[in-house]
């Protein structure tokens, strides 16, 4: 019985730490660039503080169809906050994910590609830093820079810098 009420006592306190954190969900606007392939695309993340400062952001990027290829990157963040003042602060970023590509020929009326479509996905690296600034209690505005790189099969897939601006929903 003891037993019984020891786990039952552990379960609420991590109910109570976990209802602790902070969440937010945001939309952004991204710009991948490398000298001369600048894309735009958009973005959503989604963001947990689960320790005081630390924080795990899950997001994905889509870039729309620009020289034959569309293509879209799944990443898991981790951040540091560090507070500068009150409701601003700045953030180193690491993480890894997905990044993926098409390619769609068929509007390209040749014999020289094999298919009409192709994709390809690659694992990546990232670190970069951000900043954030609360114009609300909920509401914040956030700037973004990341440096991404991935490889497969020997060859760099991924290999440039990437700016986001958003705003997200914290509560």
């Amino acid at each position: 019985m003891k037993k019984f009420l020891m786990i039952a006592a552990m379960m609420l306190m991590s109910m109570g730490a976990f209802a602790q954190g902070q969440f937010a969900i945001g939309l952004d606007g991204d710009l991948a660039f490398k000298s001369g392939n600048t894309r735009f695309g958009a973005g959503v993340k989604f963001q947990y503080e689960f320790v005081e400062d630390f924080r795990a952001e899950a997001n994905f990027k889509y870039y729309p169809k620009k020289d034959f290829n569309t293509s879209w990157n799944a990443n898991l963040n981790l951040e540091y906050l560090i507070p500068v003042m009150e409701g601003f602060n700045v953030y180193p970023i690491v993480g890894a994910g997905m990044f993926g590509m098409s390619w769609d020929y068929s509007d390209f009326h040749t014999s020289y590609f094999e298919a009409d479509s192709e994709s390809t996905t690659a694992f990546v690296f990232h670190g970069g830093a951000g900043a954030e600034y609360f114009v609300s209690e909920n509401i914040k505005l956030y700037l973004d820079f990341i440096y991404q790189y991935g490889k497969k099969d020997g060859v760099a897939m991924v290999d440039n810098p990437l700016l986001s601006v958003g705003v997200a929903y914290a509560f």
